[in-house]
């Protein structure tokens, strides 16, 4: 395979390791998604349903996504998406975290940071969205998201095929 871009999220020690036989071939960036939200919008089992939030703003889990998917089926999807979207990487290597924040009480708030290895100078490149979905208290999805959903399906399904994206 000839990547044209890399994405590392596993851990630090990865682009100590391979960092830079990787970039002899593409360009490396780390994934981290972030999503937060109250304690009341979360629907959470196993070990993490009797986690409680200490303070205003607690880090309920931070780590591989495969490990916060079935912990947090109904709160982890933005992450899951991410996974999916990067392949090469999947749920393994996608850090999720997941934080109850006792401020939001009416939105959702998801960012999603990609930052690569220090150039020459000693600065990285570094992209970060922060994303507010509006939510009502309680609500585990937010009010925007279905109609940002069926935007986004309609748009894809009046594109012309291309490799890589498959409609059936």
């Amino acid at each position: 395979r000839h990547p044209d871009l890399v994405v590392e999220v596993a851990h630090p020690k990865i682009i100590h390791e391979s960092g830079a036989q990787i970039l002899r071939h593409a360009d490396l960036l780390s994934l981290r998604v972030t999503m937060a939200t109250h304690p009341d919008g979360f629907r959470l089992e196993g070990a993490l349903a009797a986690a409680s939030s200490t303070g205003p703003r607690t880090v309920l889990y931070e780590g591989p996504v495969r490990g916060l998917c079935p912990l947090a089926p109904r709160n982890s999807n933005t992450m899951a998406a991410a996974a999916l979207a990067a392949p090469s990487l999947g749920f393994d290597c996608v850090i999720g975290v997941l934080v109850a924040d006792h401020s939001l009480t009416d939105m959702h708030v998801v960012d999603v940071e990609l930052r690569g290895p220090p150039g020459t100078t000693g600065q990285s490149f570094a992209v970060h969205t922060h994303r507010e979905n509006p939510a009502q208290p309680g609500a585990v999805t937010g009010s925007a998201t279905f109609s940002a959903f069926w935007l986004s399906l309609l748009g894809c399904c009046q594109l012309p095929s291309r490799p890589g994206i498959q409609l059936r």
